[in-house]
Formats: C-alpha cells, sequence, structure tokens
C-alpha cells in the first residue's frame, strides 16, 4: 500500500519538494577554525606600530591598553591615532573605544571581523 501512495506522490510531485529541501541544505565553513584576541599594552609607538602589522597579517583582533602611551609621550598618542585611523581608512579594520575613565581602551578588528555596536 505504501508502495502505491509512493508512486502517486512521486507523479504529483510531492517527493520532489522533499528531495529540493534536502538538496539545499547549505553548510558554512568559517574562513579560520578560531580567532585569538590578543590583549596588549602600548607602552611607546613601537608597540602600537607592531600590534597593526600584526591585526593585517595574522588577521587577529587585539585589546589594547593605551593609557601608559597617552600619559607617557601624548605626541605618539597623537600619532597612533593617526595611523588608526589611516588602518581603518586603508583596510577597512574597525576599531572601537572600549573605556575611557582614566584608560583608553580599544579593540581593533581586521577588515573580516565586524563589530556591531548597541
Amino acid at each position: 500500500m505504501t508502495d502505491i501512495l509512493d508512486i502517486i506522490k512521486k507523479n504529483i510531485g510531492m517527493d520532489e519538494e522533499k528531495e529540493n529541501k534536502e538538496e539545499q541544505e547549505t553548510i558554512i565553513v568559517p574562513e579560520h577554525s578560531f580567532y585569538e584576541i590578543i590583549l596588549m599594552k602600548a607602552k611607546n609607538f613601537d608597540d602600537f606600530d607592531s600590534a597593526l602589522s600584526q591585526i593585517k597579517d595574522e588577521k587577529n583582533p587585539i585589546i589594547m591598553d593605551m593609557s601608559t602611551l597617552e600619559r607617557d609621550s601624548p605626541e605618539e598618542f597623537k600619532l597612533a591615532g593617526e595611523k588608526l585611523k589611516a588602518f581603518r581608512d586603508n583596510t577597512g579594520g574597525e576599531a572601537i573605544l572600549l573605556c575611557k575613565n582614566g584608560k583608553n581602551i580599544i579593540i581593533i578588528t581586521p577588515p573580516e571581523i565586524k563589530l556591531i555596536r548597541k
């Protein structure tokens, strides 16, 4: 009896819908198997510059404390801000200030990782 019903369903096209649904199954494979989030303090401009290079090369986000750089060398802090703006404009990476109360803590991500502001 079920064979007859299967034949009728196949003739009317009911089985095709079921088959099409199975064919439409999508598998998403991430570009990276995981991301390492690096935490660091930028004590000078060289630390900041090497962190940006690492973001470009290894595609890992960095959470960076910029308060030491701001306190000890305001000129290098301003230069780091300009370099960060250029990084965002040229690569499409993102940067968000996470904390301002006495500490300038930012997160910088490569273009492959999007930050959602809420």
